[in-house]
């Protein structure tokens, strides 16, 4: 299978913006250096706490913010070296749906506004064309029809996701870049919302760049997996290979979190509770960025940088000690 997008070497640093104890300004890095690939047809999910520069990412591959560095290709189109005529013409099949449901949609826009303005923008289609095609488009993410001249904050906040999804659907787009879609939301909501994203993807043939800190969430929807720790990807791997066979402490840490419903196995296995903050992205560590959390860091550590490889696993990891997790998950 065609990859649709292939990340190489993306990186994003800002200028701190003020300094009061240091007394100088520094560089926030925010993405250092991340490869990943997202297969045509496929959700690749990417998980990480918050403050791991995921967001950053999705913003980045979208040209919303500019990159400090690397490569992104679109169906072998590079997006960072595309003029803002061709980058017009590219945003027709790259969509994103924004975390928060509320601050995504305009409040003095209706919801047939809303939905109707890609084509606006692209097309030139007659008032009952843009009428029906909103109609039918908000019927399919699960909507009334009617209510398209209501505004957003007449709307609960799993309805004003569905009214965003319908939004970067307008225009049939290839990718869809989903930035933590469902953490707004509550847990009952979630789950339908996720179900959506899914049948539209198996109607579509639609690819995603799944953006969540939720690892539940992500075993539903995802076919393969990177975990990101400060601005750098420390595992990727298929579902079943992070899930089932865990080989970096940040991620195998992140696996023990997830709760789980049988309260026996809940109680057998081991938690790997993380002591200590995220490092500040202005000075991150030397070596291996998660070693002043990690219990397995040694001297090598510290002096070296572990690369992102597969050492005979299966799958790469960027860890001088990984091991294979005591307790996996099942899917």
């Amino acid at each position: 299978m065609a990859p649709i997008l292939e990340v190489e070497g993306l990186v994003k640093n800002y200028k701190e913006q003020r300094a009061f104890k240091r007394g100088r300004l520094g560089t926030v890095q925010a993405v250092s250096g991340i490869d990943l690939t997202v297969e045509a047809g496929q959700t690749h999910g990417l998980v990480g706490e918050s403050g791991c520069g995921k967001s950053t990412v999705a913003r980045t591959l979208l040209r919303l913010q500019e990159p400090t560095a690397g490569a992104a290709r679109f169906e072998g189109r590079d997006l960072f070296t595309m003029s803002k005529s061709e980058l017009r013409d590219v945003r027709r099949e790259i969509q994103i749906i924004f975390q928060d449901p509320f601050a995504s949609l305009n409040p003095r826009m209706t919801v047939q506004t809303i939905v109707s303005e890609p084509w606006i923008i692209h097309e030139q289609l007659s008032k009952s064309e843009l009428d029906g095609r909103v109609a039918d488009l908000l019927g399919r993410v699960g909507l009334n029809p009617e209510h398209a001249n209501r505004y957003p904050h007449q709307f609960s906040g799993g309805q004003r996701q569905r009214i965003g999804i319908a939004r970067a659907l307008a225009l049939e787009p290839k990718l869809i870049v989903c930035d933590e879609p469902v953490s707004a939301l509550d847990v009952s909501i979630q789950a339908q919302v996720v179900n959506l994203l899914r049948d539209i993807q198996a109607e579509r043939g639609l690819s995603y760049l799944f953006i969540a800190h939720d690892l539940a969430v992500v075993r539903h929807i995802s076919d393969v997996v990177s975990v990101m720790y400060l601005g750098k990807i420390v595992e990727t791997g298929s579902r079943q290979e992070i899930f089932e066979n865990a080989h970096h402490p940040y991620t195998q840490a992140l696996l023990s979190a997830i709760p789980e419903p049988d309260p026996v196995t809940e109680r057998s296995r081991q938690r790997r509770v993380l002591e200590g903050d995220v490092p500040s992205p202005v000075d991150p560590p030397s070596g291996c960025r998660f070693r002043t959390r990690c219990w397995k860091a040694t001297e090598i550590c510290a002096a070296e940088e572990p690369l992102l490889k597969d050492d005979g696993i299966g799958h790469p990891v960027a860890c001088h000690h990984p091991e294979p997790a005591e307790v996996a998950l099942a899917l």
